[in-house]
């Protein structure tokens, strides 16, 4: 075999690599966190985006950041794209356990409590948080579609695409499911990390999003596709914008009212729910092919290559 029919070889074999690996994902994480948020505070410091300069800023950040930097590494991802991405339809009859798991969003409220009681917030964070909550407080109906469309639409498909699309498959084919999930549920807290620095401001919040993003994880695994995973993290959101707010859809104690917890009527049917479809959902996972198998070439191809 000559010089240039070695560079072929060694050309196709890393084109069928799985992509990403560990450090080329960690990348991907770091460099969309990076770049979405540098375009959202640079759009947000020009006044450009008027009142709702947040917001609009945002989701101008993570299509760029986060969604192109996940159209650029999808380029990388192995045939058959669409399969391992998870870009295709899902059994209707997987909804119900997908809709069972939006109550973990009262119960993670409950077990913030605690941690907080145990680490409580500085006095900087709990005014950044104040702050936060005014802002996305939109007054305006213009405003208010805005906020709708950055929380239920840019931030769900952006994140679903690079996390549980480009990610998953790459790390679950590179160093197995395991360590995979452990790997992009990590990668996925860090993007929603608080921007205040003292430990307890990091740390208590890490609990919520490492659930949500293994749910997520188990989501894609079971399914077959990243469109549950979308819709779910919008549903996630949609509770949280329809309890946010002067004139709150509806109210429920420690979740979006003050109190100490929340009532046993809410805590119980919301750990049958999230129960039942965490069980529904593992039992699918565990009856279901792979379909984010590791990339390997014809042995009987290279062994024809070398004559």
């Amino acid at each position: 075999m000559d010089e240039n029919d070695s560079h072929e070889k060694n050309r196709a074999q890393s084109s069928n690599e799985p992509y990403p690996g560990p450090l080329a994902a960690i990348g991907l994480a770091l460099s969309a966190l990076f770049i979405s948020s540098f375009i959202a505070s640079l759009l947000a410091s020009t006044g450009l985006m008027g009142q709702s300069a947040l917001m609009a800023s945002m989701g101008i950040g993570y299509t760029i950041g986060v969604g192109g930097l996940a159209t650029l590494a999808a380029q990388r991802v192995p045939a058959p794209q669409d399969l391992r991405i998870g870009l295709k339809g899902f059994d209707r009859w997987l909804i119900a356990p997908m809709l069972a798991l939006l109550p973990t969003v009262f119960l993670l409220s409950e077990s913030n409590i605690y941690l907080e009681a145990l680490m409580p917030p500085s006095s900087e964070f709990l005014a950044l948080r104040a702050e936060m909550k005014q802002l996305l407080e939109a007054q305006s109906t213009l405003a208010k579609l805005q906020t709708a469309v950055v929380a239920l639409g840019i931030i769900p498909i952006t994140e679903g695409f690079l996390f549980f699309g480009i990610i998953l498959q790459g790390l679950n084919a590179q160093i197995g499911v395991i360590r995979g999930v452990l790997l992009t549920t990590f990668l996925y807290s860090v993007v929603h990390f608080p921007a205040s620095g003292a430990p307890g401001d990091s740390l208590v919040p890490l609990p919520t999003w490492l659930v949500i993003g293994a749910l997520l994880c188990l989501v894609r695994m079971a399914s077959g596709s990243i469109l549950p995973v979308i819709c779910l993290s919008a549903g996630f959101s949609l509770i949280h914008l329809i309890a946010a707010g002067q004139e709150p859809w509806f109210t429920i104690q420690s979740f979006n009212i003050p109190g100490e917890g929340i009532p046993a009527m809410v805590f119980w049917p919301s750990l049958i729910s999230v129960g039942w479809g965490l069980m529904t959902l593992w039992k699918t996972l565990q009856s279901k092919p792979d379909d984010i198998p590791t990339v390997v070439l014809d042995p009987h191809e290279e062994t024809k290559d070398d004559l």
